[in-house]
């Protein structure tokens, strides 16, 4: 990798999770009117360029950290750009009767995410957390946590230590992942 790229892709970045407050279209750098067309080729820009297992072995673990917080900022604006690109084009408008059933606290319960089964040990002897029944996490949160549990089924505990930080970056207020990140992570200091 280029010193450019790497310094680009810092930059950006630093930009990113700057803003990580701001809409969707200004994270992914489009303009306010743009299609879901436009949100995909932006994300999958970022992507080539971007995604933090392209910068496993070329950067600090400061700078990877901030390239993961980032790319998971930029993946959830692409999954809000979507959902509401998806929304605004296949809803249907609301009645006043289903107005008022939303108002009168009408709410579908959330449902939990995650096996409630047993913790699974892989072979690396680094325990998978599994999230019971009272854990929860949004949908992009349990994709990366997925991904963290079959990079340590293969072994990968750095793969799996990236996979939960992207969790993270999804789902910042789960306490069930930070968890898992500290337990893995304990696993790598270990030598595991």
């Amino acid at each position: 990798m280029g010193g450019s790229t790497r310094t680009e892709v810092l930059l950006w970045a630093q930009r990113v999770v700057a803003k990580r407050a701001a809409p969707a279209h200004e994270i992914l750098e489009l303009k306010v009117d743009s299609s879901a067309e436009d949100a995909q080729a932006a994300f999958h820009k970022i992507a080539r360029i971007a995604h933090p297992d392209l910068h496993r072995n070329g950067m600090t673990p400061e700078e990877l950290e901030m390239v993961t917080s980032a790319y998971g900022i930029a993946a959830g604006a692409y999954q809000t750009f979507r959902n509401q690109s998806m929304m605004t084009t296949r809803m249907k408008p609301l009645k006043p009767e289903d107005l008022a059933a939303a108002a009168m606290g009408n709410k579908p319960a959330a449902s939990a995410v995650g096996p409630t089964s047993p913790t699974a040990t892989p072979p690396t002897g680094v325990p998978i957390p599994s999230a019971g029944a009272n854990q929860q996490m949004n949908s992009r949160a349990l994709v990366y946590y997925r991904k963290a549990e079959i990079a340590l089924r293969r072994g990968d505990v750095k793969g799996a230590l990236l996979q939960l930080k992207m969790a993270i970056a999804a789902d910042p207020s789960s306490t069930f992942l930070r968890t898992a990140l500290a337990e893995v992570d304990a696993e790598l200091r270990k030598g595991g």
